[in-house]
């Protein structure tokens, strides 16, 4: 007997990262950031026109490029099957329902109604067409789908069946990187891509400027505002005083160090949910001295994360020492392993490995520096230099380079990197997420790590029988990767968006990098 489903994932987290892979489409030469404020005018003066700047904007078309979909889907251009809401429930979206028919069975209704941009139907043929592509080109996406097998019952009735038992395939299905293309369209370009969001991508220039309008065929309720208008300013202090002076509606990535800045003017808000997402340090284990699991492990015991929360991030967060201590359903984990900042045991662990400390104040090996370069991007640059402080207190050489996302896939791709920093969500099916972080085939596994006993727990994991299990093998897997110092996990990264108040209708969500615009947005002037 076929039963509903109601699907309540109630979690407090951050947001995450985003990085993309280069493809130019423009036709249009560069603009400066002065003429992008001086274009997009003062707030009130266009009001059907929303102006929305960040860190980051996409450089591709392609939502199957790293986290190219995240920012389609956060300006309206792209759905997926479901969506979370900001109390953590998932809803449908693109989808009308979903019915779970036994343990390993589900059935997916569409709605009958709904088109792509070129008004393409969407139906079973044409969705399980996409989520096979994402499936089959999107690593991100991978962990999310490899479980399911896609059936096509009629037009509007797609069959989903699971590898095991109890994978949340709404769930799975909500993340941002399978939202739904139509796979007969090109998608490298603002004339041949074909989406399915309440608005239409009309101009692109990559890394600076991407103009939507309404999508006369969307299927769900119509926005009122009539254009959106993301822009890249990478500058922090730009992209803040762009807010506060008017020339943007809603800013990204606004840094803590402005806090008091937002908090004085009385004409933004200031968006700052608490969300759950793990600020981690990934190691390249093909390194010499990175491959000794003493020397990993040292860099962990060496951290005053603490000090790294004020440093880095104003006190705005809390530290944690495992990868899934950022979850609140894994509070257990929060200061598991690495339960307090011991210099002394860094050492200790440093001089086992082989690693004297000389009169020079650094540590030697066969005549070798023992050295660590980090690279850093967007706003980690602080975070950067703290960690560099306190590696070096314990003998470490350490170089940090900050620079654009860009250059670290670059230096993933060729190998010539030690150690980045990044924020993956902790929200979602654990094995899922464990598995995309920590297995030899992971999407987000990019020192390589590749562990017999870890291996094993997420296969037991993939094998648990009921919550309670998954739950202990969860926790067990997280604190033997957190021993094994496969990655160092810090503190959840601060997520704070500054809003005009002449925009109605934000909305805070955990996930807020998906949820930027949505149909109930409006602006209205001198309110």
């Amino acid at each position: 007997m076929k039963k509903s489903i109601l699907f309540m994932f109630i979690i407090s987290i951050f947001g995450i990262l985003i990085g993309c892979q280069n493809e130019d489409t423009s036709v249009e030469p560069n603009d400066t950031e002065q003429e992008q404020e001086e274009e997009a005018g003062e707030v009130g003066e266009a009001e059907e026109e929303l102006v929305i700047v960040g860190q980051e904007i996409a450089v591709s078309l392609n939502t199957m490029e790293p986290l190219t979909a995240s920012y389609l889907r956060s300006i309206g251009a792209a759905e997926a099957l479901f969506e979370v809401n900001a109390d953590g429930e998932v809803e449908p979206s693109l989808a009308k329902s979903i019915t779970q028919i036994d343990d390993t069975t589900w059935e997916i209704e569409l709605r009958p109604d709904a088109q792509f941009w070129s008004g393409k139907v969407i139906d079973a043929h044409a969705v399980i067409a996409s989520l096979e592509r994402s499936k089959e080109e999107d690593l991100q996406a991978l962990p999310f789908l490899e479980e399911l097998a896609f059936h096509e019952v009629d037009e509007t009735t797609i069959r989903v069946e699971t590898l095991r038992e109890r994978v949340p395939v709404p769930l799975n299905l909500s993340y941002y990187q399978t939202a739904i293309q139509n796979v007969e369209a090109e998608q490298d370009s603002i004339d041949t891509m074909d989406l399915t969001g309440m608005y239409k991508v009309v101009e692109f220039i990559p890394k600076q400027k991407m103009v939507l309008e309404i999508n006369e065929n969307y299927w769900g309720e119509q926005p009122t505002i009539k254009t959106v208008i993301h822009r890249e300013i990478s500058d922090e202090q730009t992209r803040l005083m762009s807010v506060l002076e008017g020339s943007s509606h809603i800013g990204l990535n606004i840094p803590v160090t402005s806090l008091d800045q937002l908090e004085q003017n009385e004409n933004v808000g200031i968006s700052a949910t608490p969300a759950a997402n793990t600020q981690t340090i990934y190691l390249n284990l093909d390194q010499p001295q990175l491959q000794d699991v003493k020397v990993r492990q040292a860099l962990s015991w060496a951290l005053n994360r603490e000090e790294l929360v004020i440093l880095a991030a104003e006190g705005h967060s809390t530290p944690v020492t495992t990868w899934l201590g950022s979850n609140p359903v894994f509070e257990e984990a929060k200061n598991a392993v690495y339960d307090k900042f011991d210099a002394d045991q860094a050492a200790r662990l440093l001089d086992e490995a082989g690693w004297e400390l000389e009169s020079d104040g650094l540590r030697y090996k066969d005549e070798q520096l023992l050295t660590l370069n980090l690279r850093t991007w967007g706003g980690d640059k602080a975070l950067g230099e703290a960690l560099q402080n306190q590696w070096t207190q314990v003998g470490i050489q350490v170089e940090v380079q900050h620079g654009d996302y860009s250059l670290i896939q670059t230096a993933r791709e060729s190998g010539e990197w030690d150690a980045t920093i990044e924020a993956w969500s902790t929200f979602g099916s654990p094995l899922s997420l464990l598995e995309g972080q920590f297995s030899p085939e992971g999407s987000a596994n990019y020192g390589g790590y590749d562990d017999p006993e870890t291996n094993d727990l997420l296969t037991q994991l993939s094998e648990a029988s009921d919550d309670e299990e998954s739950h202990e093998l969860a926790l067990k897997v997280n604190e033997r990767v957190a021993e094994q110092a496969a990655v160092i996990s810090l503190f959840p990264r601060p997520q704070i968006t500054a809003v005009h108040h002449s925009v109605h209708g934000f909305e805070d969500h955990f996930r807020q990098f998906e949820h930027i615009v949505h149909a109930g947005l409006s602006l209205k002037d001198g309110e």
